[in-house]
């Protein structure tokens, strides 16, 4: 499906995610429910929809849930019995409990989550997310009503130790101290206020292999994942996910870098060896050579299954 009117972000590992998620065996099945705790666009909820699973369609980011509304509903118009009933909601997945209890998803067959943030939310001048609008407002919140901390802020407020525990999340910790440093050193002088200010530092670090191809790319993940608290929310989400599943019921994660899949590994393991799961994918499945050309950004995704039993 293409649309003209802002960048659409393709699902990653589409056919992988339908295929774990055993929608067509569960297609069969009456009363077959879904929650996709990652909405984004809808690209993996309007396949699940169009086989006939009913899907509860969670979306953090206010603006990016408008337009899926828009999109699933063109491509899954009421009116045509064949397709699954929804319902989309505005909301964080670590609230996922309540959300569910309070929509009648409170027993599903399948979760997934989708961890990827967005080409239109990448691309977007007002959220400050990466470096190609370097007069942006340094923000990066995903939802900017419920979010009251945005990146300058942290830039701006936390002590140097404070930075280097937030790097070091994606960087070892010497060059996470060194970037801390920096950071310190120069807010004293200037603020850091746009994606400008952010870059003029990056370009004064010192060059190493961990920095050598995108310098920028890692410290302004490192910060999106901090103002998000993503990986927080994430450890917090996936036992509430994996409590709402249904015998042989499954969950289904597609993460994007190194921090997310170590969780996501680590919470499938302990379920496996307590022997309330088993896994269905014994290594991560990543995306052929085929998807990652027509979607560059597809080629660090990792997905991961296991079975309630």
């Amino acid at each position: 499906m293409e649309n003209k009117t802002y960048p659409f972000h393709e699902p990653v590992l589409l056919a992988e995610t339908l295929n774990y998620l055993n929608i067509d065996k569960l297609a069969h099945l009456h009363g077959t429910k879904v929650i996709d705790a990652t909405l984004g666009f809808g690209g993996h909820t309007i396949e699940i929809l169009k086989r006939g699973v009913s899907v509860l369609g969670i979306e953090a980011d206010r603006e990016t849930l408008k337009l899926a509304k828009n999109e699933i509903a063109d491509a899954c118009p009421a009116s045509e019995n064949k397709f699954g009933s929804y319902k989309l909601i505005h909301s964080n997945f670590k609230d996922i409990d309540q959300v569910a209890l309070e929509n009648g998803f409170e027993f599903v067959d399948g979760f997934l989550f989708d961890l990827g943030v967005s080409t239109f939310q990448l691309t977007s001048k007002k959220r400050g997310l990466s470096f190609i609008h370097p007069r942006s407002h340094l923000d990066m919140r995903i939802d900017t009503a419920s979010q009251a901390v945005d990146a300058s802020m942290l830039l701006n407020a936390l002590d140097q130790t404070q930075l280097s525990n937030l790097f070091a999340k994606v960087f070892h910790l010497g060059l996470a101290k060194k970037i801390a440093l920096a950071i310190v050193r120069q807010r004293v002088y200037k603020p850091f206020v746009t994606v400008e200010d952010l870059l003029n530092l990056v370009a004064k670090l010192p060059k190493t292999a961990s920095l050598k191809i995108n310098p920028a790319t890692k410290i302004f993940m490192a910060l999106r994942m901090a103002v998000n608290s993503e990986l927080e929310n994430l450890s917090e989400s996936l036992p509430k996910a994996f409590s709402l599943l249904n015998e042989s019921g499954r969950l289904v994660v597609i993460s994007f870098h190194s921090g997310e899949d170590s969780i996501v590994k680590s919470f499938m393991k302990k379920m496996v060896d307590e022997k309330k799961a088993v896994r269905i994918t014994s290594k991560p499945v990543v995306p052929s050579g085929s998807e990652i050309s027509k979607n560059p950004r597809s080629r660090s995704a990792k997905l991961r299954c296991i079975e309630k039993i």
